[in-house]
């Protein structure tokens, strides 16, 4: 945020941050240790600076603070930005000015400061003049919290005003450097008298950290506010695995924490077939069970955490016959408690799978690391890198195509030290070599990447139509678990899903 220049419209929230760490304003371990973290994350979704926001919400839900909301679509800069982050030894008059070119005014200052340091403390690895190192064991760094508490509360406040403050920011004899008193009292502490109630700290604490996550460069439009689905479908592809034609997908269910989970409860997938006489579900409605079953530790997300829910998987596998395919599906939860069973279709929209023409199929693929000095191949923009990655990808293209082109576009942001995306395009030819399954053909290529997060679009050409299956991840290949599909059941009645998706179609 503190490269933001409301003038220019310039820096912000743009993942900047990771090419200023070698700056005075920017040194010490954390801010180092936290970028080699997410280096791993980023993709062509979510960006680097998404991912610093969501890290940022992780943080202040685990330490016991607020839900700060969040937006996506930050665009990520590979260069540094402005400099401008405040320091301790700024008078009060730089201090205001810096957070002003940001967009916040004095009392905006004096929240997100105290907001800021309701957490962490000082290193003497990083300001010996504030805290001296131990000198029996200089090595190791000592830190002195800005107030009692680990917690996300307002101690860093009312221990200010009581003046029991431990907040070296204050209370340092080196008075250069005491930039939370200036900024504390630059008001007559009116803004931190403010911060003393206990539910106005959070709520302010809130608002005002939402603000900093949300200031971006000029041109960048956030998405709207994302929100916890009570259902989800979290995957949904076709696939060939042990030479069979399967569809996988998952409903992920919230549960609450404080309550009891149903064991009765049955989870029932229906789908319509695509082609056929069943096509649209005009004949029978498929229908299968889930293969697997699979309950969330609370702990995986401390935002849901603090909402008070956990999640609840159904994984299906179901086989398909390829003259039939699938074309919608939908999902029935009976509780077996005489209630009326809920329908989960997407709004009556029912969950579309939009091609059948091509897929990846994860399963055939490997994937190879290879070191750079060993290699015969130059890069010019990979100096430096010890390995990079060599993926041999399969595709599945329907048997009765005649296709003029085969290939991928790949995409790769999760580079160390975030040098540079690896962005390109891979053409696929047919190996016959590899006997038809299911009605799919396959062809195969490779894509090489220095990075660590692969997603891959994969396209057909027939005619003048292109068909694409898009954002398919590349994280588990040959070695993904296999699980036999489910069994198969038929029913001539018009479920709900079946039925508004009909309704739709006719006249």
């Amino acid at each position: 945020m503190a490269t933001h220049n409301i003038e220019d419209g310039t820096g912000g929230m743009d993942g900047s941050l990771v090419y200023e760490l070698d700056r005075p304003e920017n040194f010490g371990l954390g801010l180092n240790q936290t970028a080699s973290d997410f280096e791993l994350f980023p993709n062509k979704v979510v960006s680097r600076a998404d991912v610093i926001a969501i890290g940022a919400i992780h943080a202040v839900a685990t330490c016991g603070g607020p839900v700060i909301p969040f937006k996506g679509g930050r665009v990520d800069t590979f260069v540094a930005g402005n400099t401008g982050t405040p320091e301790p030894q700024h008078d009060i008059a730089t201090l205001t000015e810096s957070f002003r070119k940001q967009g916040f005014n004095q009392a905006e200052m004096i929240k997100l400061v105290a907001c800021g340091h309701t957490m962490g403390g000082v290193r003497s690895d990083a300001f010996p003049q504030l805290v001296p190192p131990n000198p029996e064991t200089p090595a190791v760094p000592v830190v002195q919290d800005f107030d009692t508490t680990m917690d996300f509360d307002n101690k860093v406040v009312t221990e200010y005003l009581d003046g029991s403050t431990q907040n070296v920011l204050v209370v340092s004899e080196n008075k250069t450097m005491v930039s939370d008193l200036r900024i504390f009292e630059s008001d007559g502490n009116s803004t931190v008298r403010s911060l003393s109630d206990t539910q106005t700290f959070q709520n302010e604490c809130r608002d005002i950290l939402t603000r900093m996550l949300e200031t971006v460069p000029r041109g960048v439009t956030l998405t709207d506010q994302i929100t916890l689905l009570p259902e989800k479908v979290t995957y949904a592809q076709l696939a060939i695995e042990k030479e069979k034609l399967v569809f996988k997908t998952n409903l992920r269910l919230t549960q609450l924490i404080n309550g009891t989970l149903n064991n009765d409860r049955t989870v029932t997938m229906f789908w319509c077939d695509r082609s056929g006489d069943n096509k649209d579900c005009r004949g029978v409605t498929r229908s299968s069970v889930p293969v697997k079953k699979v309950q969330d530790d609370p702990n995986v997300s401390p935002v849901t955490l603090k909402l008070g829910y956990y999640f609840m998987n159904y994984n299906f596998i179901v086989p398909i016959d390829s003259s039939q395919s699938i074309a919608r599906f939908w999902f029935e939860v009976d509780e077996k408690d005489g209630s009326t069973p809920k329908v989960y279709n997407n709004g009556g929209a029912n969950y579309v799978v939009d091609q059948d023409q091509i897929f990846f199929t994860p399963m055939l693929s490997n994937v190879e690391s290879i070191s750079n000095g060993s290699y015969t191949k130059v890069y010019t923009n990979r100096a430096g890198e010890a390995f990079f990655r060599s993926y041999n990808l399969v595709l599945a293209v329907r048997d009765e195509l005649s296709p003029s082109r085969v290939y991928i576009d790949g995409f790769d942001s999760a580079v160390r030290n975030f040098k540079y995306a690896v962005s390109g395009t891979s053409d696929f030819t047919l190996n016959s070599s590899m006997p038809a399954v299911g009605g799919y053909k396959f062809y195969t290529g490779t894509f090489e990447s220095s990075g660590l997060n692969l997603l891959i679009d994969a396209h057909v050409v027939v005619g003048d139509q292109t068909y694409t299956q898009a954002l398919m991840s590349t994280a588990v290949l040959d070695n993904t678990p296999y699980v036999a599909p489910g069994t198969v059941s038929t029913d001539v009645r018009s479920t709900a899903g079946a039925f508004s998706w009909r309704s739709n179609k006719e006249v």
